[in-house]
Protein backbone atom coordinates (compact mmCIF):
# COMPACT_ATOMS: atom_id res chain seq x y z
CA UNK A 1 0.00 0.00 0.00
CA UNK A 2 1.27 3.35 -1.05
CA UNK A 3 1.78 6.06 1.38
CA UNK A 4 -1.15 8.29 -0.17
CA UNK A 5 -3.17 4.86 -0.07
CA UNK A 6 -2.82 4.49 3.58
CA UNK A 7 -3.23 8.45 4.01
CA UNK A 8 -6.57 8.10 2.52
CA UNK A 9 -8.01 4.93 3.80
CA UNK A 10 -7.12 6.48 7.75
CA UNK A 11 -9.35 9.86 6.50
CA UNK A 12 -11.66 7.14 5.54
CA UNK A 13 -11.63 5.61 9.21
CA UNK A 14 -11.38 8.95 10.44
CA UNK A 15 -14.73 9.65 8.69
CA UNK A 16 -16.43 6.71 9.77
CA UNK A 17 -15.34 6.88 13.92
CA UNK A 18 -16.73 10.43 13.39
CA UNK A 19 -20.41 9.68 11.48
CA UNK A 20 -22.00 10.79 14.81
CA UNK A 21 -20.99 14.40 15.27
CA UNK A 22 -20.89 17.24 12.71
CA UNK A 23 -20.16 20.00 14.76
CA UNK A 24 -18.79 21.38 18.38
CA UNK A 25 -22.83 21.33 19.27
CA UNK A 26 -23.01 17.63 18.35
CA UNK A 27 -20.34 16.91 20.26
CA UNK A 28 -21.44 18.41 23.21
CA UNK A 29 -24.97 16.59 22.92
CA UNK A 30 -23.27 13.51 22.33
CA UNK A 31 -20.95 14.17 25.71
CA UNK A 32 -24.60 14.62 27.53
CA UNK A 33 -26.09 11.47 26.65
CA UNK A 34 -22.95 9.65 27.43
CA UNK A 35 -22.98 11.08 31.11
CA UNK A 36 -26.68 10.27 31.32
CA UNK A 37 -26.15 6.55 30.20
CA UNK A 38 -22.98 6.63 32.78
CA UNK A 39 -24.96 7.77 35.40
CA UNK A 40 -27.97 5.56 35.02
CA UNK A 41 -25.44 2.48 34.51
CA UNK A 42 -23.81 3.31 37.85
CA UNK A 43 -27.01 3.36 39.23
CA UNK A 44 -28.31 0.06 38.27
CA UNK A 45 -24.99 -1.27 39.41
CA UNK A 46 -25.39 -0.22 42.89
CA UNK A 47 -28.96 -0.93 43.38
CA UNK A 48 -27.86 -4.70 42.01
CA UNK A 49 -27.36 -7.13 45.09
CA UNK A 50 -24.53 -8.76 45.76
CA UNK A 51 -22.64 -11.12 48.74
CA UNK A 52 -22.06 -8.18 51.33
CA UNK A 53 -18.78 -9.66 51.83
CA UNK A 54 -17.70 -8.06 48.23
CA UNK A 55 -19.00 -5.29 48.25
CA UNK A 56 -16.61 -2.62 50.12
CA UNK A 57 -19.63 -0.05 49.98
CA UNK A 58 -21.40 -1.24 52.68
CA UNK A 59 -19.21 -1.27 55.43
Amino acid sequence: MTHENKHQQHENDENIENEMVDDYSDLVELGKEMEQISEENDEDKLNKTHDSETRSDLD
